[in-house]
């Protein structure tokens, strides 16, 4: 029980779970390998392809390992293709056809990977291209008689594939929409602060956000019951967006708390954008707090300072907007 407690420990903090994936990925194709050359040899004759393979695997299963969070996406997708590269041939050299569709099964854990950890048009060009060469492989080296089994292969690894490429994507929506307004949550807005903030930088725009809280909203809940403030925030969400631009970015970041990024404008434009936002939306009414992202900042600062000055608003019992230019 001790060594699990470790070792979980250990995994969580030095290791992602692509890191962990990929490391086991590589380590199982190492003993696949190894199997195949010596317990399970089909014939009396060396593999030495396969022991170069097994080897390879090992080598970069434990490097990745060793490299744990450091592992990136792109690192993974250069190693796909180099796993393409050297399983995929070696089918060529498969002594039987049973041989060759054992190593065509290994397509099916590949194409998964791909889908779950890379970009899905990654995952269907290297997919694709694994089970198409493999093909051609199979039937120049062994003909048509087990076309059969080819195309039950290839069909069943693309529509297992595109089935948690679409599991994945409803996934991924979930975690970072807000199901009650339908906008961005909390996780969404900052995984996309996250990339307009360099995008911003480099083209030399300022990026400012509205800390958004609505006025009185518990005594909605307490006095007309939670289906009523539920209504209430699903009004006061789908009004506001009808009067923010498309590349602005609203979120409901929990309760009657929310944010609007706008791109391309700096704390005084923010500060009008929010005062027109109250003119167009007064029901019911909300205060707001203005922050300017500052170079070096982290999205945290950046986020905390506009609910900062909202909260200073708010203890004023002012509804006027508050800037953060300062």
């Amino acid at each position: 029980m001790r060594t699990t407690t470790v070792f979980g420990t250990w995994a969580r903090g030095a290791q992602s779970e692509l890191s962990i994936a990929t490391g086991s990925f590589m380590l199982a194709g190492g003993v696949f390998a190894t199997a195949n050359a010596t317990l399970l040899r089909a014939s009396a004759a060396p593999r030495p392809d396969l022991v170069i393979i097994a080897l390879l695997c090992f080598i970069a299963g434990i490097t990745i390992f060793i490299a744990g969070r450091r592992f990136t996406g792109f690192a993974a997708g250069a190693l796909m293709i180099g796993v393409l590269c050297v399983v995929v041939p070696s089918v060529w050299f498969t002594p039987t056809p049973l041989r060759a569709i054992n190593l065509g099964l290994l397509f099916l854990p590949f194409f998964i990977y791909l889908v779950w950890f890379l970009p899905m048009w990654f995952a269907r060009v290297l997919g694709y291209t694994w089970i198409g060469l493999y093909a051609g492989l199979v039937l120049l080296r062994f003909g048509g008689e087990i076309t059969t089994v080819l195309l039950t292969l290839a069909v069943t690894g693309a529509v297992l594939g595109e089935l948690i490429g679409h599991f994945k994507a409803k996934l991924e929506r979930a975690s970072i929409t807000d199901p009650l307004c339908d906008v961005w949550n909390k996780r969404g807005f900052e995984r996309l602060l996250g990339k307009l903030i360099p995008t911003a930088q480099r083209a030399g725009q300022p990026l400012s956000m509205l800390y958004l809280d609505l006025d009185g909203f518990k005594a909605v809940n307490d006095e007309h019951g939670h289906a009523a403030g539920d209504l209430v925030l699903q009004r006061f969400a789908a009004e506001l967006q009808q009067h923010t631009r498309p590349q602005d970015v609203f979120a409901r970041f929990g309760g009657d708390e929310f944010a609007l990024l706008l791109v391309g404008s700096d704390a005084e434009g923010a500060t009008r954008t929010g005062a027109r936002l109250q003119r167009k939306v007064p029901d019911p009414r909300w205060s707001f707090g203005v922050s300017e992202w500052r170079a070096g900042e982290s999205p945290g600062d950046f986020i905390s300072r506009a609910d900062l000055l909202m909260l200073t608003g708010k203890r004023g019992r002012k509804a006027e907007p508050v800037s953060g230019a300062g």
